[in-house]
């Protein structure tokens, strides 16, 4: 907590052999971290996951469940006000996110 505001750092589990347990990890745990009562809040953090195809190129790691918790939170993703963002955070030999 800083200053009446909530900061969140989360490292959902990687890779595709995991999306069961990530998918687990937004629906279960990730409630427990996160404040009960309407607050302010930065949740930060590596998602390992990405909530539309836009996010990336190459092959999408889609995550509804991911969508479902920022949408039922009325979480904003920052990086998805820019107007104009064509650069990504993760680089692989198949694509970015």
């Amino acid at each position: 907590m800083f200053k009446d505001t909530w900061l969140i750092n989360i490292y959902a589990p990687p890779g595709a052999e995991n999306r069961h347990e990530r998918e687990a990890f937004f629906t279960n745990d990730i409630t427990y971290l996160l404040p009960a009562n309407p607050t302010e809040m930065l949740l930060t953090g590596d998602f390992n996951s990405v909530v539309s195809p836009k996010d990336c190129t190459g092959k999408a790691n889609l995550s509804k469940v991911l969508l479902s918790l920022i949408k039922g939170m009325a979480l904003h993703d920052i990086w998805e006000t820019q107007a104009q963002r064509p650069k990504y955070t993760h680089y692989t030999n198949d694509g970015a996110t």
